[in-house]
C-alpha cells in the first residue's frame, strides 16, 4: 500500500505544486507578527546608575550619622564599665606586668628551643582569644561576677604556665633551693 501511495505522489507532484497562497495571505501574516522591541541600553544603564547612586549616598549618610551616635555611645559605655568594674582594670594592670616580666625572663632561654617558644605563643594566643570572648560576655552580661572571676582566672592561668616553664628551664637553680630547704628543716 505504501508503494502505491508513493508512486501516486511522485507521478502527480507537478499538480500538487501548482497551488500557492496569494499575496494577501502573507500580508495578513506579517500584520499579526509583533515587531521586535529594541532595548535602549543607555536609558537602562542610566536608571541603574541613578538607583545605585541613591542607595550608596543614603547608606553613606546613614553610616556617618549612625557612626557618630555609636562612637558617643561606645565612649559612654566604656566610661561606665570602667567605673563599674575597677577590679578588672586593676587585675589587667597587675597581671599584665607580671606576665611581661616572666616573658622577659623566659625569652633568652627560648632562643635555643624554638619549638617550645611556638608552643608557648600558641597557648598564650589561645588564652588571649578566650579572654576576648570573656570580655564580650562581660559586655553582654553587664558585669557578671562569674565572668569577672573567669577573666582573672585566665590571667592567673597565663602566669602559672609561664612560671611552670621557668621552673622547667632553670632546673639547676631549683635543685639548689631544694637542697637548702631540706637542710633548713
Amino acid at each position: 500500500m505504501k508503494d502505491r501511495f508513493e508512486k501516486f505522489i511522485i507521478e502527480n507532484r507537478e499538480a500538487f505544486d501548482v497551488l500557492e497562497p496569494g499575496d494577501g495571505v502573507w500580508a495578513n501574516i506579517e500584520k499579526n507578527i509583533r515587531p521586535k522591541k529594541t532595548i535602549n541600553w543607555y536609558k537602562v544603564m542610566g536608571r541603574v546608575a541613578a538607583v545605585i547612586l541613591i542607595f550608596s549616598l543614603s547608606y553613606m549618610v546613614h553610616e556617618v550619622l549612625d557612626g557618630k551616635d555609636q562612637r558617643l555611645a561606645r565612649g559612654d559605655a566604656r566610661n561606665k564599665k570602667e567605673l563599674i568594674i575597677p577590679e578588672i582594670r586593676e587585675a589587667e594592670i597587675y597581671y599584665s606586668g607580671l606576665i611581661n616580666e616572666k616573658l622577659q625572663e623566659i625569652k633568652p632561654m627560648l632562643s635555643d628551643n624554638p619549638i617550645l617558644e611556638n608552643e608557648i605563643r600558641y597557648d598564650l594566643n589561645q588564652l588571649d582569644s578566650i579572654y576576648a570572648s570573656l570580655k564580650q560576655d562581660l559586655k553582654e552580661n553587664i558585669a557578671s561576677q562569674e565572668v569577672i572571676e573567669a577573666m582573672i582566672e585566665n590571667y592567673r592561668l597565663r602566669l602559672t604556665i609561664l612560671e611552670d616553664i621557668l621552673t622547667q628551664l632553670k632546673p639547676e637553680e631549683n635543685d639548689d633551693t631544694e637542697k637548702n630547704n631540706s637542710y633548713d628543716m
